[in-house]
């Protein structure tokens, strides 16, 4: 039941990532207003960070589960549907909200059934969400061009509710009760949160400077595709699948790469080489566009930008995951504290780096924007030394 749950939540909460174009259209807005709108999505997350946590102990985890999928499908729905920017604004926040409650009740759920049976199934189940991200991926490439936005986001939140909805109402009798709910199932209180929260700025910084080329292709990649090198809308939604495949295939192959050599060595490796080779190529794309013959400028172009994404998927894949662990290293309250006050700064820092490369777009152009994560790289390469050479809390 927990692998269809995130799995069909991959499945449903990265639809519209590869249709961006599509919403901003339907919008009517500016990069910068685009930008701002999808990015109150995350303030909405943060709220929810900050509070669900304290609900969980409360009520245990089916009625989250259940109702804030409930949510993300009503919410999705008015999303995709709308014209309004101010009703996108509200409802996005709501929306953000929605799938965040979702996620910390499923980690909640997934922690506590692990240490029912003894094993590690977490990071499975986080690659069966990267899994359902690429395959709704891989369908809005084939039917872009020839089924419309709307019908296209109404009729996955249909099939997705359907789905999420019978799956958690199956699994009711399993699902934690509030008097069984703790803080090491990772479901924080709001007053130990409020109490005890402390931002750890190398992590966060770091952190974010990682999850900065996931946040900026996610949001950006279709719509450089479409505006600046003019590819169809399903050719458009290939650079994200190829960045998200390269992420799976760095994050399944962390510890082939690590075995018999030396850790920081390897991680600032990655970093460093996914940071020059993404940066280089996005900068060529548009040279390529301009300098090149005619009848091959645009396919180059196109396929620099591709060689660039995966460098930066490669570069970039295991080292979320990897910082998030040092998280509760170098934090003296309990881990699950730990990880959620890194979660609700990376959020609120998310927020306002989605805003700042929102406006970058719309005043220096897409380009700009899009190299931006390419160059953060480089603080990660400052940053993991120190991190890494933290000494365990006791």
């Amino acid at each position: 039941a927990l692998t269809t749950l995130f799995f069909s939540f991959g499945f449903f909460v990265m639809a519209l990532a590869p249709r961006f174009p599509d919403l901003k259209s339907n919008l009517g807005v500016t990069y910068g207003t685009f930008g701002t709108l999808v990015g109150f999505g995350t303030l909405g997350a943060f709220v929810a960070l900050m509070s669900m946590g304290h609900i969980i102990h409360k009520v245990g985890t089916f009625p989250v589960l259940f109702g804030s999928t409930g949510a993300m499908m009503v919410t999705f729905v008015v999303i995709a549907n709308t014209g309004s920017p101010t009703i996108f604004l509200f409802v996005n926040a709501l929306f953000g909200m929605s799938w965040a409650s979702y996620h910390i009740a499923v980690n909640t759920q997934s922690i506590h059934r692990q240490k029912v049976y003894g094993v590690n199934a977490l990071p499975f189940l986080h690659g069966m969400w990267t899994a359902g991200a690429v395959t709704t991926a891989i369908i809005a490439a084939i039917i872009a061009d020839f089924v419309d936005f709307k019908v296209h986001m109404n009729f996955v939140a249909a099939i997705s509710a359907i789905v999420m909805l019978s799956t958690i109402w199956k699994m009711k009798e399993s699902c934690v009760p509030a008097k069984s709910v703790t803080d090491d199932d990772g479901a924080v209180g709001l007053v130990e949160m409020i109490k005890s929260f402390r931002i750890d700025w190398p992590l966060s910084i770091a952190y974010l400077s990682v999850l900065s080329v996931e946040v900026t292709v996610g949001d950006w990649s279709a719509l450089f595709s479409r505006d600046v090198l003019g590819v169809s809308k399903g050719n458009s939604i290939l650079p994200y699948i190829v960045f998200m495949t390269s992420m799976i295939v760095g994050r399944v192959g962390f510890n082939r790469f690590t075995k018999g050599r030396d850790e920081m060595k390897v991680v600032q490796t990655f970093i460093i080489t996914g940071g020059v080779l993404f940066t280089l190529f996005i900068a060529l794309t548009p040279i390529a566009l301009k300098y090149l013959p005619g009848d091959y400028a645009g396919a180059i172009a196109f396929i620099l930008l591709m060689i660039g994404l995966v460098a930066g998927g490669l570069g970039s894949s295991f080292l979320g995951p990897y910082l998030f662990s040092f998280a509760a290293r170098r934090s003296p309250a309990p881990d699950s504290i730990a990880l959620a006050e890194l979660s609700a700064t990376n959020t609120a820092m998310t927020f306002l780096y989605k805003l700042a490369i929102a406006w970058i777009a719309e005043v220096a152009g897409l380009t700009a924007a899009i190299l931006v994560p390419g160059l953060l790289f480089f603080l990660v390469a400052f940053y993991i030394k120190k991190i890494m050479a933290s000494p365990a809390k006791a």
